[in-house]
């Protein structure tokens, strides 16, 4: 299972500590700055899943197809024919 940590994003000229506590608190403090900016319920676990994808680029992606092959009713469940990038890869367990 993963967490995912709402609120914090990925450092980029410092490194981050950060505490998870067991309610979901999360507190993170940049190095070479003072004091941790606490985040009330941020920690979510992610239950094992699949490819997670963006939903908005799935949908492009498939009335481009149903441009393309001249079909107006093709159904969504016919996205893995199209490509759409995942967001987060699936757990080895769901693959």
């Amino acid at each position: 299972m993963s967490i995912l940590i709402k609120g914090v994003e990925m450092p980029i000229c410092r490194p981050l500590l950060v505490s998870i506590h067991s309610d979901g608190t999360v507190e993170v403090h940049e190095v070479n700055r003072y004091g941790w900016q606490t985040l009330q319920n941020a920690a979510v676990p992610v239950p094992p899943h699949g490819d997670l994808i963006e939903r908005k680029a799935a949908y492009d992606s498939i009335l481009a197809g149903m441009v393309m092959t001249g079909y107006q009713s093709r159904a969504l469940d016919c996205i893995s024919e199209f490509y759409v990038p995942a967001i987060i890869p699936a757990e080895e367990d769901e693959k």
